[in-house]
C-alpha cells in the first residue's frame, strides 16, 4: 500500500483542493494529481472526480478518510518515539494529569523522582480527566492521573489503574447562596444555573450521569471554564452551583470560604487513579515512578 500517496489524497480530500494540497504539502500540483491517479489505476478505483470546476470525494473516499486520519496520528506517534529515543536517550516520562493533579500531587511526586533519576526528561501536560485517559491510549503519555469518569473506554483492556485516593463529589456553593448548609431535592439543585468544567472533565460527566439516573433534566451551565481553579472562584463570588470532588472542597469548607449543599438521596463516590498501559508497553523508569507515588501518597489529603 502506498501511503506517500493516500497521504496525498488525505490533504486533497481535507481541503477539498489540489492546489491547498500542495501548499501544505510543498508538492507541485501536477505532481499531486499525477500519483492519485496513477494510484487509482493501479487498485482499479476512483478516489476523487471532477465535478464542475472543482473536486468530489468519491464514497469510496470518504470511507477512507477517517481511517487515514488514524492511521497517519499511528505514523505521527510512531516518529516522535523515535525522535524521543534519539532526542532523551536516558528515558523521557510523560505524565498527563487532571486540574487537581497537575497542581497538588504531580509536582511533589516529580520533583522527587527528579531528584533520584536526574537524567530522565519529565514533561507534565494539564487535561482534563477524558484526555489523559485518551493520551495514555494513543501513547502521548506515559501516566495518566485523573478522576474516575465512571464510563468505560474501548481500549480499556490495553491499560491498568491503581486507586490513588478516595472521596466523593459535592454541590458546593457561595456560603451566602440560599441552598448554603441546606437539605434540598436533586430536582431543585439541578434546576440552579451551574458553573461546570468543559466537556471531558470527570465531574461534569458524573452530574450528567445523575442527571440521567434521576431522570431530571440536565442543569443549565451558565458558566464554563477550563480549570478547577476558575470554577471555584466563580462560585465563590456567589453565582450559582458547582459538583466538584471533595478533595478540593474539604480544605474550602473548613476555611468557610465554600459551602456544601446536601441533596437529598445523592452520593457519588470520586476516585484519583494513576493510570499506565500494561507493564509490558512500559519502560522500567515508568514503574520506578509508580513506586515513588505509592510511597509518598499524603495520608492527609481529603
Amino acid at each position: 500500500m502506498n501511503l506517500h500517496v493516500l497521504r496525498l489524497f488525505y490533504y486533497v480530500a481535507l481541503t477539498g483542493s489540489v492546489t491547498k494540497a500542495s501548499e501544505i504539502l510543498h508538492i507541485s500540483q501536477p505532481a499531486i494529481s499525477a500519483q492519485i491517479r496513477k494510484f487509482e489505476k493501479d487498485n482499479d478505483i476512483q478516489l476523487l472526480k471532477i465535478q464542475g470546476r472543482g473536486l468530489m470525494v468519491t464514497p469510496l473516499g470518504s470511507k477512507l478518510i477517517k481511517p487515514l486520519e488514524k492511521l497517519f496520528l499511528i505514523e505521527d506517534q510512531v516518529r516522535r518515539l523515535i525522535e524521543d529515543h534519539h532526542n532523551y536517550p536516558e528515558g523521557k516520562l510523560r505524565i498527563a494529569g487532571n486540574y487537581f493533579a497537575t497542581s497538588l500531587l504531580i509536582p511533589k511526586w516529580a520533583s522527587l523522582f527528579k531528584q533520584k533519576f536526574s537524567a530522565v526528561e519529565v514533561h507534565i501536560t494539564t487535561v482534563n480527566s477524558h484526555d489523559a485517559i485518551e493520551k495514555l491510549i494513543n501513547f502521548d503519555a506515559d501516566i495518566a492521573i485523573y478522576s474516575n469518569i465512571g464510563m468505560p473506554f474501548t481500549d480499556s483492556d490495553f491499560f491498568e489503574s491503581k486507586e490513588l485516593y478516595r472521596g466523593e463529589y459535592m454541590f458546593v456553593v457561595a456560603p451566602g447562596h440560599k441552598y448554603a448548609l441546606q437539605k434540598v431535592s436533586f430536582k431543585e439543585i439541578a434546576s440552579e444555573p451551574f458553573i461546570m468544567r468543559e466537556e471531558g472533565s470527570a465531574a461534569r460527566e458524573r452530574l450528567f450521569q445523575l442527571c440521567q439516573e434521576q431522570q431530571v433534566a440536565l442543569p443549565r451551565i451558565e458558566l464554563q471554564f477550563s480549570g478547577v481553579n476558575e470554577t471555584i472562584h466563580a462560585v465563590r463570588a456567589g453565582y450559582g452551583v458547582s459538583f466538584v470532588s471533595s478533595l478540593v472542597a474539604e480544605p474550602l469548607f473548613e476555611q468557610g470560604v465554600l459551602a456544601r449543599v446536601d441533596v437529598q438521596g445523592i452520593y457519588s463516590a470520586n476516585s484519583i487513579l494513576l493510570g499506565t498501559r500494561k507493564k509490558e508497553h512500559q519502560e522500567m523508569y515508568v514503574n520506578d515512578f509508580i513506586s515513588l507515588v505509592v510511597n509518598n501518597l499524603d495520608t492527609n489529603l481529603y
